[in-house]
């Protein structure tokens, strides 16, 4: 059974709550996230941010399933528990340093890396992406080809804005 997540019922504009609360719903919203997940061994998640753009838009949905830092590669879509809420960004670099694996992640449209990403923090990976009535699995040799272009376009894109943004300065 997949569970199904939506982040934008805890908003504040429909809970008319405050910051405090809304926190407290954010860290309940991803207790319920990862039990749901260890449960039904599947969640699909609603995007909301643009960092993803244009691979993963407002509205796509994604299917997590558990997984474990190690077994993420270059390319693949990490879920990872950030404070109060959860991001899911792709994985550029995997390596192991004094026996515990770490990622570096970052948004395809983004241009900085994010801060390395500990094992603890990895929830699952993304492997299902559904836009419409469209779906694209990516474990098939297509996905994981996109995965590795877009890990590559994206550091380009990092590249590319650091150079305007430095020009523009």
């Amino acid at each position: 059974m997949d569970v199904q997540c939506d982040r934008r019922l805890l908003t504040k504009e429909r809970t008319g709550a405050n910051s405090e609360t809304m926190r407290r719903s954010g860290r309940h919203l991803m207790a319920l996230s990862r039990r749901a997940l260890e449960r039904d061994g599947a969640l699909w998640l609603t995007i909301e941010g643009t960092s993803m753009q244009p691979f993963l838009r407002r509205g796509d949905r994604v299917l997590v399933r558990p997984c474990s830092t190690a077994a993420l590669v270059c390319g693949d879509l990490a879920l990872v528990a950030e404070g109060d809420g959860f991001c899911l960004h792709r994985v550029l670099v995997s390596s192991e340093k004094n026996g515990r694996s770490r990622l570096r992640t970052k948004g395809d449209w983004c241009g900085r890396w994010d801060r390395p990403v500990e094992a603890g923090s990895v929830v699952g990976r993304g492997v299902m992406v559904e836009r419409g009535a469209r779906r694209l699995n990516l474990d098939s040799w297509i996905g994981r080809c996109l995965g590795i272009v877009w890990a590559c376009g994206s550091v380009l894109t990092g590249w590319g804005l650091w150079v305007k943004w430095r020009l523009q300065a």
